[in-house]
């Protein structure tokens, strides 16, 4: 069975995010024990942090299922999207599956009681919008053009517009 090299290209994009997942999580339980961070959540926390981890997994799941299905490609830049994906998550935030991803986190630190997370979650936070700003945004901008530049100008990178929201015409 012969594997070509975009396929192996993806297969290795969605190993290195499983592999980001596990470092950011030991990091952040090797940082607790290193500062001697004391026990910061209790149990009301850690109801929240449980909601927070099943959303920020079940929006990223949304996210690529989107990805594979309306845009006909995937998240990795080995395979990217043929189409732009504006629907489901994508119509309220330009980046709901990187939003996703720092719910995990942040569900996570509360959850495991993990006060290090936060202090990772200072760092990741910046160091993502920043690889969004210069590389993916661009990106996008080059191989959608006015379409990405319409959607861009209408639906709001992180934080959803409060009332209307985004837009809700569905997938091109």
């Amino acid at each position: 069975m012969k594997i070509d090299a975009r396929r192996l290209g993806t297969i290795g994009h969605y190993i290195g995010v499983i592999g980001e997942y596990f470092i950011v999580i030991f990091l952040a339980v090797w940082l607790n024990g290193a500062l001697k961070i004391p026990t910061l959540f209790g149990f009301p926390f850690e109801v929240a942090g449980f909601v927070l981890t099943a959303f920020g997994l079940f929006l990223i799941a949304w996210c690529c299922w989107l990805q594979f299905t309306v845009g006909q490609g995937t998240t990795g830049f080995s395979e990217p999207t043929k189409k732009l994906v504006i629907s489901g998550p994508y119509g309220i935030v330009r980046n709901p599956m990187m939003a996703g991803q720092f719910l995990v986190f942040a569900g996570l630190g509360f959850l495991l009681n993990l006060g290090a997370m936060f202090l990772l979650l200072a760092i990741l936070i910046p160091a993502m919008h920043g690889f969004i700003v210069l590389v993916e945004e661009p990106s996008l901008k080059n191989r959608f053009g006015q379409e990405w530049i319409d959607y861009a100008s209408k639906v709001p990178r992180w934080l959803p517009r409060l009332g209307k929201t985004g837009n809700r015409t569905g997938a091109r």
